[in-house]
């Protein structure tokens, strides 16, 4: 994963209880959250969704029924109860009456067009983090503007429009370091 510059600034650490927890956070290629503890080693980061060839096609598949209103736009919902409002040559607008979601076939066309890129890259065999960009909120596959959830200070994003979802992780030290290690890092007072 291509790192780049972050903005920095220390946290208390969930495994050894020190103000040790040097939290990265990358705003290239897309919103996301690092975090490495400097005593005890804890580490919390993002897993990019694997994507190949396969997973790209189901995908494209997928956000195609939604472009000509046969499935809901949103994938928590799934309905097939969905109604055309407007309809101007290619141009369509369509409601699940389900859930109340609206979209316009024009907006999947953009999204489509922008996992077609991803696929490209798939097929070249190039570094996908030069394609899966996004601003903050915004889908790194299609950029569906999805808004981004934080669980704690790591970013989670789980896209309901194509399905693309990145996962975070936490490795915990198999040991915590003794009580006088790392005296250069505050220890957090004790409630009582």
């Amino acid at each position: 994963m291509n790192r780049g510059f972050c903005l920095q600034h220390r946290e208390l650490c969930p495994a050894c209880n020190r103000i040790a927890l040097r939290v990265c956070e990358y705003f290239e290629p897309y919103p996301r959250v690092e975090a490495v503890c400097e005593c005890c080693g804890y580490r919390a980061y993002d897993v990019p969704m694997k994507l190949d060839k396969e997973t790209v096609y189901k995908i494209l598949d997928k956000l195609s029924k939604k472009e000509i209103g046969a499935i809901c736009l949103d994938d928590r919902c799934g309905s097939t109860d969905v109604i055309k409002l407007l309809r101007e040559g290619i141009y369509a607008e369509f409601r699940c009456l389900d859930c109340g979601a609206e979209w316009n076939s024009r907006e999947v066309k953009q999204a489509i067009k922008k996992v077609k890129r991803v696929l490209k890259y798939i097929r070249d065999g190039n570094y996908l983090t030069e394609v899966l960009k996004a601003q903050e909120g915004e889908c790194p596959l299609c950029g569906w503007d999805i808004g981004h959830m934080h669980e704690g200070y790591l970013v989670e994003i789980q896209c309901y429009v194509c399905g693309y979802h990145n996962e975070y992780k936490e490795e915990f030290p198999k040991e915590l370091p003794p009580e006088d290690a790392c005296p250069q890092f505050e220890r957090a007072e004790e409630t009582g």
